[in-house]
């Protein structure tokens, strides 16, 4: 017999309370595309993008895998940073399964070490409409990652630095900036005007894509969807980011108010583009296959005197939704235990060995979730309180027992 095709949709940023308001709304319930199992216990192995994508993909914690931040080592830090472990894509090759992913989020891309697929489409338009105000070509964007890292969107002291390191990178940057940079104007324009930015960021385009799509069964289809994650306002002065829980100033509850009611916004329109997609894949092959819908990790607003993502472990980022479409004839049967995506592999694995009761590997007696400081590096930046960064740049690990 065939193998199942499988799906895999990631809600980025999307915490469980919203996923179950979200999918009980009237005519959006799962229940109408299929029996889809939910489990309310999943925890996300990590508290931001790289690491916990890592963990879904190996089946391994961060700290088994290494793609996690530390002290020292920071988001853009790519060849420290990056996964260098295989995955369960090249298994399910083996398996003579065609591989497909596309990604809104810039660090689930071949470039962080996500390679292994036959098809990656990169879906840039939040890079591109997030980025800085000048843009340049993709070849070129690793090469300045180093840079970013250090000196962030101050052009000044970028350019200063790459001028005196390494002089060819500078021109060469510079130059296809002074091409490319009225394309990102023009881009910028039409994402606020038109496309409804920063509440749309690229989902329209992936659903879009996906329906063009001519896949080959058995197949393996990778979603990553960033609507739920900030920004949510326009302004980047004002917008939620990596920086905003270490400022010396507070941030007002009028904005973590408008922030929250965006975020929702946001939310409900990644949940509706997944649900075009799942329905999508199962009406062109039917629902003899296995769909996981989960995210990444959630996002605070204020609760524990926290807000955004990253570095710490509370509930509202670490409890993510889970809702799984077997194919017909596998066990339904849920369990009073937590759950993980890192357990998302050995579960695959029994899946496709026909073990009946597979969707018991998706449950632990035990599961964890890991942090290893802070994501960035923020502390050159201006209006940081330094007492603030230093007490998050310290590895934390929660347990979750059943």
């Amino acid at each position: 017999m065939e193998k199942p095709s499988i799906t895999i949709i990631v809600l980025d940023t999307l915490r469980l309370d919203t996923f179950n308001s979200l999918s009980g709304q009237k005519g959006r319930e799962l229940s109408r595309l299929g029996d889809f199992v939910t489990l309310q216990g999943c925890i996300a192995p990590s508290s931001w993008t790289l690491p916990s994508h890592a963990s879904l993909f190996t089946g391994l914690y961060p700290s088994e895998h290494g793609a996690h931040e530390t002290k020292t080592v920071k988001a853009l830090d790519i060849a420290k940073i990056s996964l260098k472990k295989r995955t369960f894509v090249s298994d399910l090759k083996s398996m003579r399964y065609k591989t497909y992913a596309i990604s809104a989020n810039p660090y689930v891309h071949p470039v962080y070490g996500f390679d292994e697929f036959d098809s990656f489409t990169e879906e840039s338009y939040f890079t591109d409409i997030w980025g800085s105000v000048v843009e340049i070509a993709d070849r070129l964007k690793p090469k300045v990652a180093k840079y970013r890292n250090e000196y962030g969107s101050d052009l000044l002291k970028l350019s200063s630095a790459m001028l005196k390191e390494d002089p060819n990178l500078f021109f060469e940057t510079a130059l296809s900036g002074l091409a490319l940079t009225p394309i990102a104007a023009v881009k910028k324009m039409k994402a606020r005007l038109i496309d409804g930015w920063p509440i749309e960021k690229g989902g329209r385009n992936t659903v879009a894509r996906v329906r063009r799509m001519s896949m080959k069964r058995p197949f393996f289809l990778f979603v990553n969807l960033m609507e739920a994650h900030d920004p949510y306002t326009v302004s980047k002065k004002k917008a939620m980011s990596w920086v905003t829980p270490f400022l010396k100033e507070k941030t007002s509850e009028a904005t973590l108010s408008l922030w929250e009611k965006l975020y929702w916004k946001a939310a409900q329109r990644g949940y509706a583009y997944a649900y075009s997609i799942i329905e999508d894949v199962i009406e062109r092959f039917g629902d003899n296959q296995i769909v996981i819908l989960t995210s990444d990790h959630g996002q605070e607003f204020g609760e524990h005197g926290f807000i955004g993502h990253g570095t710490v472990l509370d509930d509202e980022v670490v409890r993510v939704p889970m809702a799984v479409l077997l194919p017909k004839g596998f066990g339904r049967g849920k369990r009073r235990q937590y759950s993980s995506l890192v357990n998302v592999r050995r579960f695959l694995s029994a899946a496709l060995s026909g073990k009946r009761d597979a969707i018991a590997e998706l449950y632990s007696k035990e599961v964890r979730a890991e942090s290893f400081g802070v994501p960035a590096a923020i502390s050159r930046i201006a209006g940081i309180d330094v007492r603030k960064l230093r007490a998050h740049e310290k590895a934390t690990k929660r347990r979750f027992r059943s």
